[in-house]
Order: C-alpha cells, then structure tokens, then sequence
C-alpha cells in the first residue's frame, strides 16, 4: 500500500512544481513578467490585471507603496525578493 501513496506523492509534487514556475532571476525576466501583466500597456499594473496571478492578487496591497490602487514599474521591482509574483 505504501507504493501508490508514494507515486501519488511524486504526481503531486510534479504538477504542484509545473503550475508554479520559478521566479525570475534576471532583470530583464522581471520585466518581461511586468509586461505580460500589464495588458493594456499603461506601464502600470491595475487590481484588475493583478488578478491573473494569485500570489500578485493577495499582496497587491503590499506592494502598491503609493496606494494609488496601481503598481508601478518600480513598485513591482522592489518588491521583496521572495515574493513569488511570476
């Protein structure tokens, strides 16, 4: 009985790791994420577009420093870098 439970396990952790992708690492990765979520390319990210991602729709808050109900390019930027957003 033990080896289903482990296949299922493995099954799991696969899928959870491919609906999870990693966080950029480069700069240039970040920004391309800011680009993909910007949809109407304002150069800033509404509550609406931040909505696509759930991690971004939970900290949207957080991480708006202006509480303008955007996120800017820099407000994305420096956001904390364990913050899984991508």
């Amino acid at each position: 009985m033990k080896t289903p439970i482990f296949i299922l396990t493995g099954i799991f952790t696969a899928v959870a790791a491919y609906a999870e992708p990693e966080s950029p690492r480069t700069t240039q990765e970040v920004e391309q994420v800011f680009e993909s979520l910007d949809r109407n390319e304002d150069e800033r990210i509404s509550k609406a577009e931040a909505r696509r991602r759930t991690e971004l729709r939970e900290r949207f808050a957080g991480v708006d420093a202006s509480g303008d109900g955007y996120l800017s390019r820099s407000e994305y930027r420096s956001r904390p870098s364990d913050e899984r957003f991508e």
